[in-house]
């Protein structure tokens, strides 16, 4: 019996809350069915809007692009995920992370929810400056004690604290770095459902030639 299906992922709209630096999509007719018997649509966003992942290759100046790693690779069979209730600006420390160092021997990704999903909703803007997230510490701490992770997901807009930037975004460094490292970070996740028996997700990325990251669909499948 096949489980139930969920889009993890938010769709893509002119008004979606991003981070400061990342400009809104977007869109506009280039073909209409009046006067060219067919709809096509213009787009013009950034390779890091709304849910999107980060490669390597974001920050790390020879990392892996998109269209170096495998089908397989966007494929997870053991996502774990996790509730970090923490408050505006708060950069995630080892100890927050520590609780769940047991569970997560055997994950391959791992997906934090903060409960930023419904800030999304209702403060846009408080979601877009003020989200908790990583520093290099608690960065440093997924590598050294998650041995099987190459995901990590999260329900904020970026893998850094965008309030304390200066001093977590290298938070990507540590997680993307390494030759030939193989990982990704997914951002601006909808995370605000029972995922209790999440057995598998499936990131699936605008597959764009050796680009740095891309705007993806996120879907998970539940035990049935």
């Amino acid at each position: 019996m096949a489980g139930k299906y969920l889009f993890l992922g938010f769709p893509l709209t002119p008004v979606s809350p991003s981070p400061p630096a990342i400009p809104a999509i977007k869109l506009s007719p280039f073909l209409t069915i009046e006067k060219d018997e067919a709809c096509v649509t213009l787009m013009e966003l950034t390779s890091h809007t709304g849910t999107h992942l980060d490669t390597p290759g974001h920050v790390i100046e020879d990392g892996l692009r998109l269209t170096d790693f495998e089908v397989e690779d966007f494929v997870f069979n053991h996502p774990l995920v996790i509730d970090l209730p923490l408050g505006d600006g708060t950069v995630v420390q080892p100890e927050h992370l520590e609780p769940f160092v047991e569970q997560g021997q055997d994950a391959d990704m791992l997906l934090v929810r903060f409960g930023f999903g419904r800030v999304r909703r209702s403060e846009p803007a408080r979601f877009s400056k003020r989200s908790p997230g990583f520093g290099v510490e608690s960065a440093q701490f997924l590598r050294d004690r998650f041995p099987g992770l190459r995901a990590l997901g999260m329900d904020v807009p970026s893998l850094s604290c965008i309030e304390h930037l200066d001093m977590t975004f290298k938070a990507h460094h540590v997680l993307l770095g390494g030759p030939g490292r193989k990982f990704l970070v997914i951002e601006d996740m909808d995370l605000e459902k029972d995922l209790s028996g999440l057995k598998q997700v499936f990131v699936a990325p605008l597959l764009v030639e050796r680009i740095d990251g891309a705007p993806c669909t996120v879907l998970g499948i539940l035990n049935p």
